[in-house]
């Protein structure tokens, strides 16, 4: 009984930690599919897999940051720089792939599913980076 009772008084924090994240992704999502040249999601419900793969990499690479900040902080304080930190650094890596890879944009729009795999999975890469600096 007491270890159900000391479950239930963590519950605060968990929806906490759990309204914080989706915030946090709600706006990491606006902020990227704002800063990007394409329409992602008129792109994906059009059938594009590229815009699809893109998408989803830099939102897992940008999740797995925020996870390891919210089981590895002890402060809202710290959550919040590294959420914020870990938004900078997806949107500046799209940046750094739209001059690595020439014409990023036109070839996701193409529905050129190699380059949003490897858009998606860089993307990826630096979130895991990013997640282990975080811990």
């Amino acid at each position: 009984m007491n270890e159900i009772l000391e479950l239930l008084s963590r519950a605060p924090s968990f929806f906490g930690y759990f309204v914080a994240g989706i915030i946090f992704f709600g706006a990491y999502f606006l902020a990227y599919t704002g800063v990007t040249k394409c329409d992602e999601l008129l792109l994906i419900r059009h059938g594009n897999m590229a815009a699809a793969y893109s998408l989803i990499g830099s939102s897992l690479g940008f999740s797995l940051p925020l996870a390891i900040a919210i089981s590895h902080t002890a402060s809202a304080q710290a959550f919040v720089f590294w959420a914020f930190l870990a938004m900078v650094t997806q949107i500046c890596t799209y940046y750094f792939l739209k001059l690595v890879l020439k014409d990023m944009d036109g070839q996701i729009e193409a529905n050129n599913a190699a380059y949003g795999l490897l858009a998606g999975g860089i993307s990826l890469v630096m979130g895991i980076i990013n997640a282990a600096c975080v811990a």
